[in-house]
């Protein structure tokens, strides 16, 4: 009948064969009253009386008899001897022997559970002893190791805790068992395999009851298996989203690890860490302690406490001492306040009563000074305290004292020192401003040095060139075709003259510029061919005008003369190959530039960027300085940028740079946007590009301090055609003006002693208005900062064409009937 119901069963010849199932783990027993009544029950009653105290084995007996026990002797006699016994009336229901069977299984499983309770119990409280025994953290986790690999029966047991990465975990020390090695050490947790490494960070167990079998390649199956293990159970503990420790139990051979095992192990893990964390707290506590007990010692703090309901004053040697009283002497609130200097009793016993009182509530916080009842010293005292309230009533106060008398005793110093510092601060400051100034002068010098030594050298370098071409002009029988290569030379290299001095006004902002509005990106489409040939056709140049309609107010020349030269060191930069980036932005305002505050208001960027070496950190600084070059000798001046620099100067903007080794550099020229357009270029304008002839009889007033120059010149407009009068000074030449009513144009240098050339041409504008002023200098400071104020300027060295192209548009410019006289 059991077995058909589903459990299993079996039927003993006797009670011996009884006792021997019941040995090996009988779960309930079914017996009949015959087979008791005819069978010697000793043996019976001896197994039962040695069970264990946790262990008190069902029996159902199947009886022939009702009634009670009164009525049925033989039935207490079968339960004094079995003890757990449910009697069964036959005949009896199938399903009511199944029902009994069933209800003694349970019970018996759970005198099992409960005896497994009892002894993890047991367990866990052996090792929160043992681990409370432990010398240290480690030496703790090495008996949880070694309790629980015994508990559990396996080969290695081990506790980790892991970086705060969760890259690695650190075996300190293990249980091993004899003849399997030790796994101390550091691993990396993706050893487990990347399924089983995310498992551990997440929280979840590891169950291996086979590695062989259950694990695959990269999954941690050739290691385990080198190291002898075959099983593995690894319960990790994540805290705050973090897996901060894992417990891992090996075995050597497979094993169909249970539930209860893999609880157990968890169970240690978190006993472990809370291990762990309470030696921690008390650890931190004691550190605790002692850095206050270090720091009031050492601070010379002393703590005071008193009681106004009872009038009772608390206070440690420490506080003694500073009253001058010896430790061992009671001290009242009256030792307080007679221990006071009278000048500062009032506003101490006010910070006290302010401090005591419920409705102020307020910080005491006092310094004062005490005369020792004892020894008569007078002391400095720093005091701060606050109270402490029931309600509206004050209980306590309490708070800390300072000795600060060696404090004041510096501070009186300091205060006699101040006196004589600040005398000595004066002189200091006097004698720096003299170092300083002679410091600028040198760095003046040495600057000028430098750049006296670059002009030498490049200007020398120039000059040779001349003064090689002119001798070689002098010799005898010169052929024609040789003698124009000396003079293209020397053409061409003063040229070079005139390009080095212009760049060089450029850096010092005192170039002579004509300033025309026009609008940035116009211009760079205008001459993006040109760059495309100075670039070379493996630089690929990209536009990226974003800034449209926008104008600026800058010399034309000069701002092409900028972009040439930025992108002449962007292709030098990239050894002419990649990429050269022209953007065009309009912002409201300029940055920052190397310190400077920048500048508000709408200001136009052009930024050219290119892929090259780019320039390291250290040498940004000094890019912008003329002969200043990172270029091999022989590949660059130094003057392209300082001519950048000086242009944007001038025209009230600025030049940054942006560079990293190895990715580029990027230059940005800031200048000011303007609100009006360029005017339309009229038939006049476009008339003085071309090539004008010489003069046909003009009369030019020439204005020359300079006696050869004032004869070369001269003779050059002589040699053009016009009739000259030179006059030496700009005095002179307004009294020739006054008596010569026949000139057509004046030709009169700027840079003359006594009145200018920019002086001579305004008189001239007020005196004879209509004739025809040009201006020609090397270099002015005038010009530089007060602009041409509407004359024509010839720059230094002038070409002849220019020279004759600029008189012929001036005097065909005058007009038919002259009202001036002249």
């Amino acid at each position: 009948m059991l077995g058909e119901a589903g459990t299993i069963a079996q039927a003993c010849g006797s009670i011996l064969d009884l006792i021997g199932e019941l040995d090996v783990g009988a779960g309930v027993v079914v017996v009949t009253e015959e087979a008791l009544a005819t069978s010697d029950l000793g043996p019976l009653a001896a197994w039962i009386a040695d069970q264990q105290e946790w262990s008190d084995m069902p029996f159902v007996l199947l009886t022939g008899h009702g009634g009670g026990l009164e009525r049925n002797p033989a039935a207490r006699r079968y339960l004094d001897v079995l003890g757990n016994t449910t009697f069964l009336e036959r005949p009896f229901h199938p399903t009511t022997l199944v029902s009994l069977v069933r209800a003694a299984l349970r019970g018996r499983r759970r005198q099992y559970e409960a005896r497994a309770r009892v002894d993890e119990l047991r367990f866990l409280a052996e090792l929160d002893e043992a681990m409370r025994g432990a010398r240290d953290a480690r030496a703790a986790m090495l008996t949880a190791a070694t309790l629980l690999a015994n508990r559990l029966g396996a080969s290695r047991c081990a506790y980790a805790d892991v970086d705060v990465d969760n890259d690695r975990f650190f075996i300190r020390n293990d249980y091993a068992a004899p003849e399997i090695a030790s796994s101390a050490g550091t691993y990396s947790l993706d050893l487990f395999g990347p399924r089983a490494a995310a498992d551990m960070r997440g929280g979840n167990i590891l169950v291996v009851r086979d590695v062989a079998a259950e694990l695959a390649s990269g999954e941690g199956r050739e290691m385990f298996l080198a190291i002898n293990i075959s099983a593995i159970v690894c319960c990790p503990l994540v805290k705050g989203g973090r897996l901060v420790a894992m417990m891992a139990v090996h075995q050597s051979h497979p094993r169909d690890w249970q539930s209860r095992e893999i609880a157990l192990v968890q169970l240690v893990v978190e006993r472990c860490w809370s291990h762990i964390e309470r030696v921690g707290a008390e650890a931190r506590l004691r550190e605790s302690e002692e850095r206050l007990r270090l720091a009031t010692e050492h601070a010379d703090i002393g703590f005071w406490d008193v009681d106004p309901v009872n009038d009772q004053l608390l206070w440690p040697a420490r506080v003694k001492a500073m009253f001058g009283i010896s430790a061992d002497v009671p001290v009242t609130m009256q030792d307080f306040y007679e221990g006071l200097h009278p000048d500062d009793l009032e506003a101490t016993g006010s910070a006290y009563v302010a401090a005591a009182d419920p409705a102020r509530r307020a910080l005491y916080d006092v310094e004062y000074r005490t005369i020792g009842k004892e020894d008569g010293v007078l002391r400095w005292v720093a005091a701060k305290g606050r109270g402490v309230f029931e309600g509206n009533r004050c209980i306590r106060v309490l708070g800390t004292a300072i000795d600060i008398t060696a404090r004041k005793a510096i501070e009186e110093q300091l205060r006699h020192l101040n006196e004589t510092l600040e005398q000595r601060v004066v002189n200091e400051v006097a004698e720096r401003t003299k170092a300083e100034d002679a410091l600028r002068q040198a760095q003046k010098m040495e600057a000028v040095g430098q750049l006296t030594g670059g002009v030498a050298h490049d200007f020398n370098n120039l000059l040779t060139i001349i003064k090689s071409s002119t001798d070689l002009m002098r010799r005898p029988n010169l052929p024609e075709e040789r003698r124009r290569r000396y003079v293209d030379a020397i053409s061409d290299t003063v040229d070079r003259a005139a390009k080095l001095t212009g760049q060089l006004l450029a850096f010092a902002r005192r170039q002579s510029l004509k300033p025309e509005v026009f609008e940035p990106g116009v211009r760079i489409r205008a001459i993006a061919e040109m760059l495309r040939t100075i670039m070379g056709s493996r630089v690929e140049i990209i536009a990226d005008i974003r800034a449209e309609d926008c104008f600026v107010e800058a010399d034309i020349s000069q701002f092409e003369t900028a972009l040439v030269n930025m992108a002449v060191n962007a292709r030098d930069a990239m050894d002419g190959e990649g990429t050269l980036t022209i953007a065009v932005e309009d912002l409201s305002r300029m940055p920052p530039i190397r310190g400077h505050a920048g500048g508000a208001g709408p200001f136009i960027a052009v930024s050219l960027s290119d892929t090259g070496m780019g320039i390291p950190s250290e040498k940004l600084s000094q890019i912008f300085e003329p002969f200043y070059t990172t270029k091999e000798v022989g590949k660059g001046t130094g003057l392209g940028l300082s001519q950048v620099f000086g242009f944007a100067k001038q025209s009230g903007g600025d030049i940054d740079v942006e560079s990293t080794v190895g990715a580029g550099t990027r230059f940005t020229l800031y200048l000011p946007r303007v609100e009006r357009r360029p005017e339309a270029e009229s038939e006049h304008d476009e008339a003085r590009l071309a090539t004008i002839s010489g003069g046909s009889g003009q009369r030019v007033l020439v204005v020359e301090d300079n006696v050869d120059v004032g004869t070369f010149s001269t003779q050059l407009l002589s040699d053009l055609g016009y009739e000259t009068t030179w006059a030496a000074n700009g005095n002179e030449a307004l009294k020739i003006l006054a008596e010569v009513h026949r000139f057509d144009a004046v030709f009169s240098d700027v840079v003359m002693p006594g009145m200018s050339g920019v002086e001579l041409g305004l008189e001239i504008q007020k005196r004879h208005p209509g004739l025809p002023v040009v201006l020609t200098s090397g270099y002015s400071h005038i010009l530089a900062e007060e602009g041409r104020h509407g004359f024509e300027l010839l720059k230094k060295p002038y070409a002849v064409e220019d020279l004759s192209r600029i008189l012929r548009s001036v005097t065909r410019a005058r007009p038919k009937n002259r009202q001036d006289g002249t």
